[in-house]
């Protein structure tokens, strides 16, 4: 994305987020009353479309990583509050499934488990940069390198809810696909360029290069 491009698409996000921040105060457009919880909800969350406005206007690679943490800080505190505030919660779902749309209102707890889970998954991710950044800036003492270690361990941790389902998936739809070559080829489904590679390397033995061979050009 070119300079100008970039400036664009940064004002446009703060000027997104002006209008948020300024109805925390009950000023302009939207007021108080508009912000669906809390004045300070208001003004973080506009406050994190004004701070990814800058770090996508900022060419400086620092500035961009603060900005980066500061929106992680602004997520993370409106995931804890909304799971773990006090009052109740409403929240609204639309599904779109072929065609077919849903809409519906879930209250409290169906509300705060996904926002939970997101909550943890932040505050894990948060505590993980956090600790490696002081790591880094005092030379990485011993400490805080297991403390570093257990905070990666927690963020895959939290990470995990989601991350498992999508590897499952990938597993079986590769799987999938691999049986629907099989039955359509009669063959199974070779990844013909690693195999090369491995070749190259010298990472195959002889008797598996062999019968890759063999496979590939079968005798009449």
């Amino acid at each position: 994305m070119t300079s100008g491009g970039r400036i664009v698409f940064g004002l446009i996000f703060i000027l997104f987020g002006i209008f948020p921040m300024l109805a925390a105060f009950d000023i302009g457009p939207l007021g108080v009353r508009d912000i669906n919880g809390p004045p300070w909800i208001g003004f973080v969350a506009g406050g994190t479309f004004v701070v990814a406005g800058i770090a996508i206007m900022s060419p400086n690679t620092l500035i961009s990583k603060i900005m980066g943490f500061l929106i992680l800080v602004g997520l993370a505190a409106i995931s804890n509050w909304i799971a773990f505030g006090v009052g109740e919660r409403v929240c609204s779902s639309n599904i779109d499934l072929f065609g077919f749309m849903d809409s519906s209102e879930h209250s409290d707890l169906a509300c705060r488990i996904p926002f939970g889970l997101g909550a943890v998954m932040m505050n894990a991710i948060f505590l993980h940069i956090s600790v490696s950044s002081i790591q880094k800036m005092l030379g990485g003492p011993p400490t805080l390198q297991r403390t570093r270690k257990v905070t990666e361990w927690g963020m895959w941790l939290s990470i995990s809810p989601i991350l498992l389902p999508l590897i499952l998936f990938l597993i079986l739809s590769s799987a999938f696909e691999a049986l629907k070559t099989k039955i359509q080829t009669g063959d199974w489904p070779r990844n013909t360029k690693f195999i090369d590679r491995q070749k190259r390397k010298g990472f195959l033995k002889p008797c598996l290069e062999e019968k890759v061979e063999q496979s590939k050009h079968p005798k009449s």
